[in-house]
């Protein structure tokens, strides 16, 4: 989510409400004797790290969020990695007569840890390009790259507490460990819940703005108990594997709600671009290890997932669903704002042999 400030009082509340899907805004982190992901970094900077669009500024609030990592098209010009509505966020001239457009500053921190205000020392790059989030549904990434200002940005992508992240990616899979560095919440661990997940998201469509919403498809769901791994202000972050040293990105994150988190695949992110992740170069999988038989059995729940959308997406107070684990069982799950009679009434207990489970998430927003 972007995280906003406005008048005091105000605006860490309303932080909670710029980011995710349904609007959540980002709180300040940094936490005694750990490093802080909200401070003005000595140039060049690491990424995971408190940024955005300088001009993030509407109807008495600033916005602001994570600059997640560091990409490279194939002509080697590297660029700040983020989401579409941290560098972008701006969609209507409202509140402030204005846009988002290309070659906005890109500033390291971000407006709402600087008191809302610009500064042009803080710039680090100009944004370049976007996805548009659309009205409605049709949406797979949320996501946005800004051109590096030369000597702002460590060349070899490090990232706070992670370090250099390796060039291949990972396909995310059920049951994986993954850790990401961003804004609020600084270095946190998690597992992905579920793939292949379909979620209505909600948007402000500028800073404390009006709110709309879109459906992504293809979705990555990771356990988020008590927002302790994604929080508002950690969107954009990179989410990649939990291991020590040059781990592989995994997903782009950008959303979340009850005890739950959402992330962009990272190869449809790329994709996007037509860029690569910037590390240390190691192995080029891009699948995930792991049983056979898993992979298989998720496999045929995402085609029976599919097969079943229509029904699954009209289960009252739903918000998207997917395929995950219940214990060792795959399984198809059912998202939900609010768990009510009508929704139990309207799951099935099985599709095609897999049980389907209902999960309370509440509303899911740009985080």
């Amino acid at each position: 989510m972007n995280t906003k400030k406005g008048s005091f009082a105000l605006s860490l509340i309303l932080l909670l409400a710029v980011a995710l899907s349904t609007p959540a805004v980002a709180q300040k982190g940094g936490k005694p004797g750990k490093v802080s992901h909200t401070a003005r970094q000595i140039r060049p900077i690491q990424l995971g790290t408190s940024g955005g669009n300088a001009l993030d500024i509407a109807n008495g609030y600033c916005c602001s969020g994570t600059l997640g990592a560091l990409v490279q098209k194939p002509d080697l010009t590297q660029y700040i990695l983020s989401n579409t509505h941290v560098l972008a966020g701006d969609s209507v001239s409202g509140g402030n007569g204005r846009t988002s457009t290309i070659g906005d500053p890109i500033i390291q921190p971000g407006l709402v840890d600087v008191s809302c205000q610009t500064v042009p020392n803080d710039y680090v790059g100009y944004l370049s390009d976007w996805a548009k989030l659309n009205s409605g549904s049709g949406s797979v990434v949320d996501a946005a790259i800004a051109q590096v200002i030369p000597s702002m940005v460590r060349s070899d992508g490090a990232i706070l507490e992670i370090g250099t992240i390796n060039t291949a990616i990972l396909t995310a899979a059920p049951g994986l460990n993954v850790k990401k560095s961003g804004r609020t919440t600084g270095l946190t661990r998690s597992s992905i819940d579920s793939v292949n997940a379909t979620v209505t998201v909600q948007y402000y469509d500028e800073c404390a703005g009006s709110t709309f919403t879109t459906t992504f498809t293809e979705q990555i769901i990771i356990t988020n108990r008590g927002s302790k791994f994604l929080n508002s202000g950690d969107s954009g972050s990179l989410m990649v594997e939990d291991i020590a040293i040059n781990p592989r990105a995994v997903g782009l994150l950008f959303a979340g709600g009850k005890n739950v988190a959402v992330a962009n695949p990272i190869d449809e992110v790329l994709g996007h671009f037509g860029a690569k992740m910037v590390g240390v170069s190691g192995t080029t999988s891009t699948t995930t290890p792991g049983d056979l038989q898993l992979q298989r059995d998720v496999a045929h729940a995402k085609r029976v997932q599919q097969l079943n959308a229509y029904l699954l997406s009209k289960v009252p107070k739903g918000v998207g669903h997917a395929v995950g684990l219940s214990g060792q069982e795959v399984v198809i799950k059912v998202l939900v704002e609010e768990l009510t009679a009508e929704a139990l009434d309207a799951v099935p207990p099985a599709l095609d042999g897999f049980r389907v489970v209902i999960e309370e998430v509440g509303k899911i927003v740009a985080y």
